[in-house]
C-alpha cells in the first residue's frame, strides 16, 4: 500500500504562488526583503560550477581532460543566499499534492516504495530521462508560474531567474544540477507532460511510477505501441531517453531503483548482500575498537536497509 505523505498539503490552486502578482508579497513569502529580491534577481554570477564523479564523490574545480569528461558531470552550487530561496521555493511547491506514481521528490516516498508500488506485476519496461534537469527548459519553468499557477509576469521572471541557470557549454536555459528546487520543479515544469504519459498508461491499462528521472512501466504485459506513445510524448515536451537504460522484462525479476521485485515481494539486489558479507568478513578480523565501531554501523545500517526493503 502506498504510504501516505508526512506533510499537510494543498492542491495547486491553494498553493501560496497561486495568482501571486506582488513582487514585494513573492519577497514576504520567501522571506526576504524586497531589496534583497530585487539584488538576486539582477545578478548572473549566482552559481560556482564544479564537476563530480558518476561513481564516488570526488569533486573537480576545473573540467576534466577529454578522456574522462563522460565519467563526471557539471555541479553548479548556488550562492548562500539563492541556495536559500530556493529552499523556501522547493518547501513550498512540495506541499502540492503528489500524485500517487510520484515517489522522488516527494516526502515520506522512498526508492523502495518506488519499487513496491510495482509487486504483482508480470513485465516491465524501465526508462530513464538523459539529462532531465539540464533540459527541462526555461520556457517550461516560464509556463509552469505563469500559466499553471497564473503569476504576474513580474513575479514569474524573477522566480525563473532565481531557478534556472543559462549553460554556457549549450546556450540553454535549464534547470541547475545542484539547486534545492530544481527536482521538484522538474517534476512541475513538465505537467503536461506527465498528464500525457498518465492518459496513455491508464488507456493500455497498466501502472507507471516515477522516480526523479526513472520512469517504471508495470502490468500484466507491456504493450510495445503504448511505450512508443510515451517516448513520443517525453520527446515532443523536449526530452530524450537514455537508451543504455532502457530494460524491457517479462516474468523475471526487474530491478527498479536498486531494489529487486520478483514474485510478488521486494528484495535486496545481490551487489547489496555482497557489500553486506564484505563487511561482515571485514568485521571479523578486525582490530582496533573505532575501525569495529565504525564496521558495526555501516554493517546496522545495511541491515535497516536490508528490512526496509524485505517490509515494503
Amino acid at each position: 500500500m502506498l504510504k501516505e505523505t508526512t506533510i499537510n498539503t494543498y492542491s495547486l490552486r491553494d498553493s501560496p504562488f497561486f495568482r501571486l502578482r506582488s513582487r514585494k508579497k513573492l519577497a514576504q513569502l520567501l522571506r526576504v526583503s524586497p531589496k534583497t529580491l530585487s539584488e538576486i534577481s539582477q545578478r548572473e554570477d549566482l552559481y560556482s560550477r564544479y564537476w563530480k564523479s558518476k561513481k564516488g564523490d570526488v569533486w573537480l574545480k576545473s573540467p576534466p581532460d577529454e578522456v574522462d569528461a563522460d565519467k563526471y558531470r557539471p555541479i553548479d552550487i548556488p550562492v548562500h543566499r539563492l541556495k536559500s530561496l530556493q529552499a523556501r521555493i522547493a518547501k513550498l511547491l512540495s506541499r502540492i499534492t503528489p500524485p500517487e506514481w510520484l515517489f522522488s521528490p516527494v516526502k515520506g516516498r522512498s526508492y523502495v516504495d518506488n519499487a513496491a508500488y510495482h509487486k504483482g506485476a508480470k513485465a516491465y519496461w524501465l526508462l530513464d530521462i538523459e539529462n532531465f534537469f539540464p533540459s527541462c527548459s526555461g520556457n517550461n519553468v516560464v509556463h509552469f508560474f505563469s500559466s499553471k499557477l497564473e503569476c504576474s509576469p513580474d513575479v514569474t521572471a524573477i522566480l525563473v531567474h532565481i531557478t534556472t541557470i543559462l549553460d554556457t557549454d549549450t546556450d540553454r536555459v535549464g534547470l541547475p544540477q545542484g539547486a534545492p528546487c530544481s527536482p521538484i520543479l522538474a517534476y512541475f515544469s513538465n505537467l503536461d507532460m506527465w498528464a500525457e504519459i498518465e492518459s496513455i498508461v491508464k488507456r493500455a491499462s497498466l501502472k507507471h511510477g516515477v522516480y526523479a528521472d526513472d520512469i517504471t512501466i508495470s502490468g500484466g504485459m507491456v504493450p510495445k505501441a503504448a511505450i512508443w506513445e510515451i517516448k513520443k510524448a517525453i520527446h515532443k515536451h523536449g526530452h530524450k531517453i537514455k537508451a543504455a537504460k532502457e530494460v524491457s522484462l517479462i516474468h523475471a525479476p526487474a530491478d527498479i531503483t536498486g531494489v529487486i521485485v520478483a514474485e510478488g515481494k521486494t528484495k535486496l539486489p545481490n551487489r547489496q548482500w555482497k557489500k553486506l558479507n564484505e563487511l561482515r568478513a571485514a568485521r571479523s578480523v578486525a582490530k582496533g575498537s573505532k575501525l569495529k565501531q565504525r564496521l558495526d554501523n555501516q554493517i546496522s545500517g545495511r541491515i535497516a536497509q536490508k528490512n526496509q526493503v524485505e517490509q515494503s
